[in-house]
């Protein structure tokens, strides 16, 4: 109950904010699953993460949401599978927000196999994905703050500064296990690339 009445307040403060990347509903979306999903938690700065930790910490990306973009200078590109929005912002500390999206699609099959002396299986698997990856660089540090979300699956990943988060759901998408290292290399590399331009 606690952890229900500490989420939303801070849901109502997005409802209030407007703008043209995707953050905003994205987290609406991740904090209703944090609120009603259990989930093991690795943080590299503590022993024992927990939903409230992260309530707290998603509150930074919530005032990253609420950021007037009219200023800034937009750009898209597209690289590889992936779309690219990025605000560049003239003033001030923060010095860009970049969205990067892809869709993939998988359709593989896997052979279970079986410590018993039971005759391998085979699984068909497909399902479609979409993730969302959103940074922040500021004149301090070039990814002060980094978000890694799933449509369905939810979020997956945040960094602040030093600080990794990393989120593992005990009911896990079907094949995302099999997407999410190559994914996270790809929009490391994307990230890098659009940065440097």
């Amino acid at each position: 109950m606690l952890l229900i009445q500490t989420i939303l307040p801070f849901l109502l403060l997005l409802q209030t904010i407007a703008g043209n990347c995707s953050l905003k509903q994205d987290l609406e979306k991740d904090l209703k699953q944090l609120s009603t999903s259990s989930v093991f938690i690795s943080d590299n700065t503590s022993a024992s993460p927990s939903v409230q930790t992260i309530v707290h910490d998603l509150q930074l990306f919530g005032v990253v949401a609420t950021i007037d973009v009219s200023n800034s200078k937009y750009s898209q590109s597209t690289q590889g599978n992936y779309k690219v929005q990025e605000w560049r912002f003239p003033e001030g500390n923060i010095k860009a927000i970049y969205q990067l999206e892809t869709t993939l699609a998988l359709d593989t099959v896997v052979t279970q196999r079986y410590l018993e002396n039971r005759a391998p299986t085979q699984h068909r698997i497909q399902n479609t994905f979409t993730f969302r990856a959103y940074a922040v660089s500021t004149a301090e540090d070039p990814v002060q703050l980094y978000y890694f979300t799933e449509a369905d699956q939810g979020l997956l990943e945040y960094r602040l500064g030093v600080r990794q988060v990393q989120i593992n759901y005990p009911a896990k998408k079907e094949g995302l296990s099999d997407l999410l290292p190559k994914v996270g290399e790809q929009v490391s590399k994307v990230l890098n690339s659009v940065m440097q331009e």
